[in-house]
């Protein structure tokens, strides 16, 4: 059963990269933003409440450090959606820019 959950998560991952890319490459900038603000507010809700029971369940410096980076896990799926929507504006500009100067040659 654990096995066919991951493979679950593993497919929505994937929906949401490949919704991520199309999204970004539109030519208005903001739809590419949507997912990435969708997966924000829940992170900000349970981020605090969980990064501040594993600080006060923390014996020692180590435990606190490693509360810590969870509590940065927690932002992987949404700095990944903005990497691939910089990534994917950043080479439409890009593009953009050529064509600018192959028009501006003529």
């Amino acid at each position: 059963m654990d096995g066919i959950a991951y493979i679950l998560l593993l497919l929505l991952a994937a929906v949401l990269c490949f919704a991520e890319w199309a999204l970004a490459r539109l030519r208005p900038a903001w739809p590419g933003l949507v997912l990435p603000l969708c997966l924000l507010p829940p992170v900000l809700f349970i981020l605090p409440n969980v990064v501040l029971n594993a600080l006060g369940m923390a014996e020692n410096s180590l435990q606190m450090v490693l509360s810590l980076l969870m509590g940065l896990l927690f932002f992987a799926p949404t700095l990944v959606l903005l990497a691939i929507y910089w990534f994917c504006r950043r080479r439409r500009k890009h593009r953009e820019q050529v064509e600018k100067m192959k028009i501006q040659d003529l």
